[in-house]
């Protein structure tokens, strides 16, 4: 978890290293290796979780990571977010970054037996609010791109394109990838991505103008390639599966679709190439319309407000005697607050004299109140003489 306190004179740091397993718990003998890692670190069968206020994790999380864990997040209060995903060797395609202009902020490397994708995106501007972000909300990601899911390399991408500040230039196709389908759906997961890298909302409602409404159909004829795998590797999914390898099933099927002959590619979806200048222009008019669309509907709001006030006055003026007669500085805030509102209402339905006549009488026997008194002449009231 993320907290930070920030005073006039003193900031205070905090900084997180969470892990989590998803494919199969720490053995007893895990448990003990990774509690023995730091005196910080709170460890369960499935999670650890490491904070700091000062010092530092003395290990490199990659490795932790990749001998221990699925998932990795660090934050600091100040930035430098970085969310790194463990897969079982082989399950993603090498080229799987390929064509992503991800500067260095992203590396996927490969193992004997995991492979690693690393988001690093170094020190973000801090945000201007408590974060609390968990890795449990981006697990999911693992998954999703195992399934053939990129919606979450696109975000990171748009991520990356925005640090490296390329809203005025055009980019070179070979380096814009496709826009995913279903953009305009994004995962719980996600959108936590998003949140965590910054990604503005009208940037990703940019991209989701271009993106297919589903993604397309691969249904795989698993009865029909079974058939195709030679007995060697049928008898070697079934030693594995009897020892409880995780996401076997997805290698399986994997491997399956390498010997379909007219297999599909759904890790690579077809979609438009939209260069990242055309997309941050896009962005500047949905936000322009937004912004617009909110200033109408509060502007709406706001005269409905008005509305009411006008139609039931009465109600309004006793909320103003019952606040007044508290004798309170609260009291006294209050029933300015409701006048400088039904004055505003008389202002809007051009009944200015009824309501001026109206706060004369009304307000003359609250003229022994110096207080209350003052705020009203802070609010240019026409006062009555006493």
């Amino acid at each position: 978890m993320v907290t930070f306190f920030a005073a006039r004179c003193s900031f205070f740091f905090m900084f997180t290293y969470e892990f989590m397993t998803s494919d199969r718990p720490l053995t007893r003998a895990q448990l003990d290796a990774v509690n023995a890692l730091s005196s910080h670190i709170e460890v369960s069968s499935t999670h650890a979780l490491i904070e700091y206020q000062w010092g530092n994790f003395k290990h490199d999380p990659i490795k932790v990571l990749y001998t221990f864990f699925d998932g990795f997040l660090y934050w600091a209060n100040w930035g430098s977010p970085e969310l790194a995903l463990r897969f079982p060797h082989g399950i993603l395609p090498a080229e799987l970054i390929n064509g992503y202009d991800l500067d260095e902020f992203v590396t996927f490397t490969r193992h004997p037996d995991y492979d690693i994708l690393d988001i690093h995106f170094g020190e973000m501007e801090s945000p201007d609010e408590w974060i609390d972000y968990e890795l449990g909300s981006l697990i999911s990601i693992r998954d999703e791109l195992m399934d053939g899911d990129l919606r979450s390399l696109y975000v990171v991408w748009l991520a990356s394109q925005r640090m490296m500040g390329n809203g005025d230039e055009e980019d070179d196709e070979i380096n814009v990838p496709p826009v995913p389908p279903a953009f305009s759906k994004l995962t719980a997961a996600q959108q936590a991505l998003a949140e965590l890298l910054q990604v503005p909302q009208e940037l990703l409602a940019a991209a989701a103008q271009h993106s297919q409404a589903t993604a397309p159909s691969t249904d795989d004829d698993v009865a029909a390639w079974v058939k195709l795998l030679p007995p060697d590797r049928c008898s070697d999914y079934l030693i594995r599966l009897a020892h409880n390898e995780p996401r076997l099933s997805r290698l399986l099927v994997k491997e399956l679709r390498e010997l379909n002959p007219r297999k599909a590619s759904p890790i690579f979806p077809r979609g438009e190439r939209v260069p990242y200048a055309t997309l941050f222009a896009e962005s500047r008019t949905i936000k322009a319309r937004q912004e617009r669309e909110e200033r109408e509907r509060q502007q709406e709001i706001h005269q409905q407000h008005l509305q009411d006030i006008h139609d039931h006055q009465d109600n309004y003026w006793h909320q103003v005697d019952q606040a007044v007669t508290r004798g309170s500085g609260a009291g006294y805030d209050e029933a300015v607050r409701v006048l400088i509102e039904l004055r505003e209402t008389a202002s809007h339905f051009q009944k200015n004299q009824e309501f001026q006549e109206r706060f004369s009488a009304w307000v003359q026997p609250h003229l022994r109140r110096p207080a209350f008194v003052k705020r009203l002449q802070d609010r240019a009231f026409a006062l009555p003489e006493r």
